[in-house]
């Protein structure tokens, strides 16, 4: 749910398919809550691609259906981060439930790290 709400400051601001920001965001976002999903990744990437890196077993995936865009190819200007770190904090009530904490700083980084 967390990933879906910085997704949705993203569609709300741009013209994106709430899938594409999705998968725009996703690898970043793995990245950042691994410490605290790392069995739950190893699970993934075990059961559903039989690899052991779950991170870089979807993150390949991805790239295979054509679906590992960055922020900056969806048309996201770098300036907006702060603005829709914000957004996130506002209108995401949800991203409070995400199993690390976020902030603007985190989150605004999590948007720089998809660029």
């Amino acid at each position: 749910m967390t990933l879906h709400g910085m997704e949705h400051a993203l569609s709300g601001e741009y013209d994106i398919a709430h899938g594409d920001g999705l998968a725009a965001l996703l690898i970043e976002w793995m990245k950042f809550t691994e410490s605290v999903r790392k069995d739950r990744f190893k699970q993934l990437g075990k059961n559903v691609f039989g690899e052991s890196d779950g991170i870089a077993a979807t993150e390949k995936w991805l790239q295979k259906i054509g679906m590992d865009s960055r922020l900056k190819r969806l048309g996201v200007k770098e300036e907006d981060f702060d603005k829709l770190s914000k957004n996130v904090l506002k209108t995401g009530f949800w991203v409070a439930m995400n199993p690390v904490s976020l902030d603007k700083e985190s989150i605004s980084g999590i948007y720089k790290r998809s660029y």
